[in-house]
């Protein structure tokens, strides 16, 4: 049985590459000008996928029919859809921690400004349900627009399926996807601007940030440090959105709230970026970690977060009213990033040892380093929840 490692090579001969061209397994595509030249030219190369696209596929169709007992039947010229994808679009990992936390902070706020009865829930539950088809949204076009990075990504070690590559899905399914999100999410809005007269610049904001990052045209995400000014502003906009929507409040205790969560959560985002510099560099990305690998930007962005994180205690207490109310806020915020800090300076390391020299484990322990990561900020998102009912007096 095949396996993605530097040892399966060797198993791939002429008969399996006479069968690679005409299997059903790479949708029918041949694989044309491969030989065993080439072959074992790839035996020395630590990426050996990118001989030929179609065995490539042969090889992780086969591993994921093992592995985790699925089969991996792409449909035949985009006839027929799984619907596995819809459970990869949703990607809790990324959900949860970003949208799903800035909505449970935003939920807390809006307690604290305007109590359980003066705030309006109804319009608090469509914003939410916008603001999460918008993030949804950001997933199908990152899928689009990283499908060729994707292909030379080592998905087994990251635990990330990908129906694209699979076969799962095409371009024009989730292009049909992202159509009816797109409608959807006007119509809600439509419907919160009759009673939230700025709604529209919020869920403009939000798009700009969804396809500007995503979409190919733009492709924000393909250009160095794009991650670290956009993903923190991603979690402020979704929080005051959902709090405007329920108070009619523009609210600063929002802003800085989640604002700290933001740059907290991004700590992982950065991770992720140092995790998929060999992929990210194969297929053209040019991400901070591609442009200057020697730089430990997780370390780095760690250590910005804790600054901010002090920067922000005078004004909390100006809001606030209360020293040692901000001052548990502050508190909790700087014991989460110092510890996404730690995991991050253990991935800057790793990254830094893969660089110069062959690390096979590379992403699988850099993988496991960013989870611990995404853990501690949706603890962070919850602590703070927790602060402002108790400390605000609302519980």
């Amino acid at each position: 049985m095949f396996r993605e490692d530097p040892d399966i090579i060797e198993s791939i001969d002429s008969e399996n590459i006479n069968a690679a061209r005409t299997t059903e397994g790479v949708r029918g595509e041949k694989c044309e000008g491969v030989n065993i030249r080439q072959i074992n030219r790839a035996k020395t190369d630590r990426w050996y996928g990118n001989v030929c696209g179609d065995i490539r596929f042969m090889i992780r169709s086969r591993e994921y029919d093992y592995d985790d007992k699925k089969t991996v039947t792409p449909p035949a010229g985009g006839d027929g859809f799984d619907f596995r994808t819809f459970r990869h679009i949703l990607r809790i990992e990324g959900l949860i921690p970003f949208t799903g936390c800035a909505i449970l902070i935003g939920f807390a706020v809006a307690l604290w400004e305007v109590g359980f009865s003066g705030a309006d829930w109804r319009l608090f539950g469509i914003a939410v349900v916008a603001v999460l088809l918008v993030h949804i949204d950001a997933h199908i076009w990152n899928d689009i627009m990283d499908l060729e990075v994707d292909r030379r990504e080592k998905s087994r070690e990251t635990k990330r399926d990908r129906p694209l590559v699979y076969g799962w899905a095409t371009v024009g399914d989730y292009r049909k996807m992202s159509a009816i999100i797109t409608v959807l999410v006007v119509v809600l809005t439509a419907y919160l601007t009759m009673q939230r007269i700025l709604i529209p610049l919020l869920f403009i904001m939000g798009f700009f940030f969804d396809y500007g990052y995503n979409h190919p045209r733009i492709a924000l995400g393909h250009q160095p440090y794009t991650e670290w000014y956009i993903f923190p502003w991603l979690v402020v906009g979704v929080t005051v959105t959902i709090v405007y929507a329920a108070t009619g409040i523009f609210s600063l205790l929002a802003f800085i709230l989640s604002l700290l969560h933001g740059l907290t959560v991004t700590c992982f985002a950065v991770s992720m970026m140092r995790r998929d510099v060999h992929s990210d560099r194969l297929g053209g990305k040019k991400t901070s970690s591609v442009v200057s690998p020697e730089i430990p930007h997780a370390t780095v962005y760690g250590i910005v977060t804790l600054l901010v994180s002090v920067l922000m205690f005078y004004p909390l207490v100006s809001i606030l009213g209360s020293t040692e109310f901000a001052y548990l806020l502050i508190l909790t915020t700087a014991v989460i990033a110092a510890m996404n800090t730690v995991c991050g300076a253990r991935i800057d390391q790793l990254c830094t040892r893969a660089l110069y020299s062959v690390y096979p484990d590379f992403e699988s322990k850099a993988n496991t380093l960013m989870l611990q990561q995404v853990g501690a900020s949706m603890v962070h998102a919850v602590a703070i929840t927790v602060i402002v009912l108790t400390s605000g007096g609302i519980v």
